[in-house]
């Protein structure tokens, strides 16, 4: 038997913006997914499992009527993505989809079949306190129900979140009972895998007593991988694929600071329905996109490290740019925010080495993670910490722009330290376009 398993794919189309964490390429996933099916197609698998998080709805908009529409439209752009495969497919939502729609597109599939002689079982979870997941109520009566039924057929368990292992500190990733739900597959001698996602850095397959567990790593962050399983005897074998190529093509990009430069006020503490574009922003971003260039925002947010709003409210906020940059035919290439100081009151975002511009932090995450080359970039922003940023980094060239605060940063600055001083995004734009 052969088994393809993939996960953890964030995706956004349908959805404005992009994921908190700017490394899961929301919307590059279209493209990727479906390259990742026609590699998996010609592995011949028996099965593909896709263990959760199949979009990236954001949990602020767990109950806007409107937002669930659109991620259920990007659910069904999964399943169809899925579609050129004639093998099996299970599905499983993950703590980032919205299980209501995620029940709409995929109901129709089974969560317990047999296929090239093997049970397969599928678990649909929720996370509950302290986002510990915890297998309760009808998916436990199952799970007991198949630890003790007559089928003497060898069992695959699936799941979004992990039975083993359980690390302690940080975020919890395994089960608050997963103890027991192991004590349980251990006990089986049927249970031959235990396959899950959820665990972005992911664990290779590893065997505890007579049962198979592995971990996938997410495919929504570089470099994309997928595994093949291929079961044979009583052994298994893992073999990883990656879709990123090491000789990929690097894009040039133009870095925008977001408040000030795009938009006329900072959002950040009265949330997305205070923000808008700068007029001609949208169309001077269109005219970079269709030059060639990556557009990547890179906008430091430490108000959520001094306690005035939450990493959510700053998604939020992204968001509402990214659907009205849409409107003009704009998409971004990717969203990076920083919220670490020295004075943070959040002990988490306290830091002595903060990331925020002028470090060049963000435009270095951004170049790995988008393949982007620096020394043919640009920064564009309306502060003396966007210019230092793009110096800071190698970028070709850093603008300042006199929207924002730019006038204050210009009055302070010694002539010639930004490359060019523009009236607005839209002059920016031209003296770029002007000078390649």
């Amino acid at each position: 038997m052969k088994i393809a398993h993939i996960s953890d794919f964030h995706l956004r189309h349908h959805l404005p913006g992009t994921s908190t964490i700017p490394r899961r390429l929301s919307r590059h996933m279209p493209d990727l997914i479906s390259q990742a099916v026609d590699r998996i197609r010609r592995e011949s698998p028996d099965l593909v499992v896709v263990t959760g998080d199949l979009v990236d709805h954001p949990f602020y908009g767990m109950h806007d009527a409107e937002l669930i529409a659109l991620s259920e439209k990007d659910l069904r752009l999964v399943r169809e993505c899925f579609a050129p495969l004639t093998c099996p497919v299970a599905f499983l939502y993950g703590n980032h989809d919205h299980p209501e729609a995620f029940h709409r597109v995929y109901g129709d599939l089974p969560a317990d079949f047999h296929v090239a002689g093997h049970r397969v079982l599928l678990f649909f979870d929720d996370e509950v306190d302290a986002n510990f997941p915890q297998r309760m109520g009808a998916q436990r009566e199952r799970f007991i129900a198949a630890m003790n039924d007559d089928d003497a057929s060898p069992q695959i368990h699936l799941q979004h979140y992990l039975v083993t292992p359980q690390r302690t500190g940080g975020y919890p990733h395994a089960y608050r009972e997963a103890g027991s739900i192991k004590k349980a597959l251990l006990a089986d001698s049927r249970v031959r895998l235990v396959l899950s996602g959820h665990y972005h850095k992911g664990d290779s397959l590893f065997r505890e007593g007579h049962v198979h567990i592995a971990n996938a790593p997410a495919f929504g962050e570089p470099p994309h991988p997928f595994r093949i399983y291929d079961l044979s005897g009583t052994g298994i074998d893992q073999h990883e694929f990656e879709m990123r190529s090491s000789a990929v093509q690097r894009r040039r990009a133009v870095f925008l600071d977001r408040d000030g430069t795009l938009s006329p006020a900072p959002a950040y503490r009265t949330g997305p329905d205070a923000f808008s574009l700068l007029p001609g922003a949208a169309e001077a971003l269109a005219k970079l996109k269709r030059a060639g260039y990556a557009l990547v925002v890179v906008s430091n947010q430490t108000a959520v490290g001094q306690g005035y709003v939450t990493t959510e409210t700053v998604g939020a906020v992204n968001d509402r740019m990214a659907a009205l940059l849409e409107l003009s035919g704009v998409e971004l290439d990717g969203v990076y925010c920083r919220y670490g100081s020295q004075n943070a009151v959040v002990p988490e975002h306290r830091t002595d080495r903060p990331e925020t511009k002028p470090s060049p932090a963000m435009l270095y995450a951004a170049a790995e993670d988008l393949d982007l080359e620096l020394s043919g970039s640009l920064m564009v922003g309306d502060r003396k910490t966007d210019i230092d940023a793009g110096r800071n980094a190698g970028c070709r060239a850093s603008i300042l722009v006199k929207t924002g605060s730019g006038p204050e940063a210009l009055a302070k600055m010694r002539p010639g330290h930004a490359d060019f001083v523009a009236g607005d995004l839209a002059d920016a734009t031209a003296w770029i376009l002007e000078n390649g």
